[in-house]
């Protein structure tokens, strides 16, 4: 009866500092794209570190310095090499979308239509307004990103005086509950960090094959498209349908139906592979959920969590059966 009743007590234990998490994820609600960044970026550079430290046989503050080095650099090449052309690309295709010639097309006649009375329906000082707006929204992502790879390279150079300091809670007359918490965060962080590889292998995966079909059109916008596609790719399922409508609308524009159906079977067959053999592949050591599963919870965590949902609703998902035992995480 004794053994029975601490074991409950520490099941209802556990859930009161889940719940004391809860609380303090909501109170910090502001920072919470730094910090979800943060812990990313940290859990990347610290596996990346290990096998550089592995196989060139580097200190470990040596080995996540080259992963930064080499991080930071192969960014400043891209914007050095990219950003001229992208900013071209991207005028080339509003150029390219209100073109009225391309009313021709029965099909798109209406959209042109609409889509025009809708940008006449703004004036110029809107215009302006809403330009300053996402200006202003693109720095402070841009700040966020700065922080937060900041943040998580002190985190990882100083992760072993951190972790030595932290042993100092695990001593307190708190310690029960600094255990708990550290348990609890330390499985979310780690299931995480692992779908996040997962979705990121998936993801380059999709763009290679999508960039390889596109090349093969002579598509233009190459640039644009593949960062496009990279980055929708991150959301688990959705991300390659929804690149679809981009890329079908250019298509429409720029050659004929034969283009349009090498398009719509192209997405097809990668969203095909990504559902049914990369995610079943790459996930069957880690979770198994079905199709629809993943659409629902992509569904609600965006209402919750806005475009962060999209990310880490099916970490939080795995997290939650794990830790209700429902479903254990084997990625650990």
């Amino acid at each position: 009866m004794n053994v029975f009743a601490t074991v409950k007590n520490r099941r209802f234990y556990r859930y009161f500092v889940l719940l004391a998490i809860v609380v303090l994820i909501f109170l910090l609600r502001q920072f919470m794209s730094l910090l979800l960044l943060t812990t990313i970026f940290s859990y990347l550079a610290l596996n990346a570190g290990k096998r550089v430290q592995r196989i060139f046989k580097l200190s470990r503050g040596v080995a996540i310095s080259l992963v930064y080095i080499v991080f930071v650099g192969f960014l400043i090449w891209a914007i050095d090499h990219g950003a001229n052309t992208l900013i071209h690309q991207v005028k080339s295709m509003i150029v390219l979308a209100t073109d009225p010639s391309w009313r021709s097309h029965g099909i798109l006649k209406e959209v042109y239509k609409n889509f025009h009375q809708y940008t006449n329906s703004f004036s110029t000082e809107q215009i302006l307004t809403k330009a300053l707006s996402q200006i202003n929204q693109l720095g402070h992502i841009i700040y966020e990103l700065i922080l937060a790879l900041l943040f998580s390279f002190i985190f990882c150079i100083t992760y072993p005086q951190l972790r030595n300091w932290s042993l100092h809670f695990l001593h307190s007359p708190y310690k029960k509950f600094f255990g708990e918490f550290y348990i609890i965060l330390h499985r979310f962080i780690i299931i995480l960090g692992r779908l996040f590889e997962v979705q990121l292998l998936i993801c380059v995966i999709n763009t290679a094959a999508m960039v390889a079909v596109l090349a093969f059109l002579q598509f233009p916008y190459l640039l644009g498209f593949t960062i496009m596609i990279f980055i929708l790719g991150l959301i688990p399922v959705v991300g390659v349908l929804v690149s679809l409508v981009p890329l079908t609308i250019t298509a429409f524009i720029i050659g004929n139906w034969h283009t349009v159906l090498v398009i719509l079977i192209a997405v097809a067959v990668i969203h095909f592979l990504e559902s049914y053999f990369l995610h079943p592949h790459f996930m069957s050591q880690r979770t198994h959920m079905p199709i629809l599963v993943i659409l629902l919870n992509l569904i609600i965590m965006e209402k919750l969590f806005g475009v962060w949902g999209l990310v880490i609703g099916l970490p939080i998902l795995t997290f939650l059966l794990d830790f209700f035992k429902i479903q254990r995480f084997r990625g650990v």
